[in-house]
């Protein structure tokens, strides 16, 4: 997945250092989708590889929190990168891009805006697309539960750890003598369920970055890395 993004980075032009107010740092001219799935797949690939570092040491609050922003940022490319192509679904991406872009100051007086889009919106939009795919490849999907409701499900058990909700925190109790874990619980049965958490959440990234590969026209690119190659037709042949 890394070299995915080297690919994407290739084929973009680079950003270019400005001043925005008292504000200073890299940004893209004239971004477009293109620029938004990079920017959203490398922080997927920094999260997942700052949980590996974590997983080594048994922080299991701090893997949650990043895994949230796991589940964040690979839903938002598969928003933007939608087969719908209703006008209202076109427009909304239209939208949110823009207002993202739009968000590029840092400084004091830079105005705090809210997130462009609802993450409620997101998992409606792309799990209505899911389930269509689902009734196209299934007789029946009569007792299926929709997948807006599986994404929804799956980001709130993740934000709870990235609010400390009280069941969340009393996780890092334990042990005899009972005490709070403070340096991590590597040693214990959470070090399974870092694993287990993980292995799921690189195999999800891996779907999105295929469809990265789909909609932005990386296939030549692909094809020509025969490690890249093989993971790109396996990952098709699971999809």
């Amino acid at each position: 997945m890394e070299q995915v993004i080297r690919l994407l980075v290739g084929s973009l032009a680079q950003p270019t250092m400005r001043r925005i107010n008292s504000d200073r740092g890299y940004r893209f001219d004239e971004p477009t989708t293109h620029h938004f799935c990079l920017l959203k797949a490398v922080r997927v690939i920094s999260a997942l590889n700052a949980s590996i570092e974590l997983a080594r040491r048994g922080y299991t609050q701090e893997i949650a929190v990043l895994i949230c922003t796991v589940a964040e940022f690979t839903t938002h490319i598969e928003f933007v990168l939608d087969i719908d192509d209703s006008a209202e679904h076109q427009l909304k991406v239209k939208n949110y891009i823009e207002a993202f872009f739009a968000d590029s100051r840092r400084d004091p007086e830079a105005e705090l805006k809210k997130a462009q889009i609802p993450q409620g919106v997101v998992h409606t939009s792309i799990g209505k697309t899911l389930d269509k795919r689902m009734s196209e490849q299934a007789e029946s999907v009569e007792g299926r539960t929709p997948a807006a409701s599986l994404y929804s499900n799956v980001y709130r058990i993740y934000s709870n750890y990235v609010h400390g909700k009280y069941p969340e925190i009393m996780d890092l109790y334990g042990g005899t003598p009972g005490q709070f874990h403070l340096h991590g619980m590597s040693g214990t049965p959470k070090d399974r369920e870092n694993i287990a958490a993980l292995d799921a959440f690189v195999t999800s990234a891996s779907n999105t970055f295929i469809r990265i590969v789909q909609c932005l026209n990386l296939h030549d690119r692909v094809a020509a890395d025969p490690v890249l190659d093989v993971w790109y037709k396996e990952g098709v042949s699971g999809y």
